[in-house]
């Protein structure tokens, strides 16, 4: 599987691509200070379940990335910022705080377990800025939090 893209989009889902997620993190940072407003990135994982009958993990295909991709797109608003930053990680950029991104990840987890593939899973964590961090800081914060599962 190769990763790419044009600096814009990622080539395979049409995201937006990991220098302009992060280019619009900065703008996004630049205006939650001067508004004291409130945002969070939330980091979502796909994983590979284990089939139960023979124990062995299936490969994440293209087709799962594809359709997670069009479930990020179509369950988030257009203003939130949508990308893939890794093969099967991806991040999306809201207005809101801790309790609102995991409303939001519970409920597209759910969706995900109706609609999506039902041999990949998903983790998610997210981090809400602090004033005077930095892109950087927010990240490498959302990069060493646990990955969190769905409870319903």
């Amino acid at each position: 599987m190769v990763f790419a893209h044009d600096g814009l989009h990622d080539a395979l889902t049409r995201l937006a691509a990991p220098p302009y997620f992060y280019e619009s993190l900065k703008r996004e940072i630049s205006f939650a200070n001067r508004s004291e407003s409130t945002i969070t990135v939330i980091r979502y994982l796909l994983e590979p379940i284990p089939n139960n009958k023979e124990l062995t993990i299936n490969p994440i295909y293209d087709e799962s990335l594809l359709a997670f991709a069009d479930l990020i797109s179509n369950s988030f608003r257009l203003e939130d910022y949508k990308a893939r930053l890794g093969e099967r990680e991806f991040v999306v950029l809201v207005q809101g705080n801790e309790v609102l991104s995991q409303q939001i990840s519970q409920r597209l987890i759910s969706r995900w377990s109706i609609e999506g593939t039902p041999d990949v899973g998903i983790g998610y964590s997210y981090a809400t800025y602090v004033l005077g961090e930095t892109a950087l800081q927010v990240m490498n914060r959302l990069d060493s939090s646990e990955l969190l599962r769905a409870t319903f």
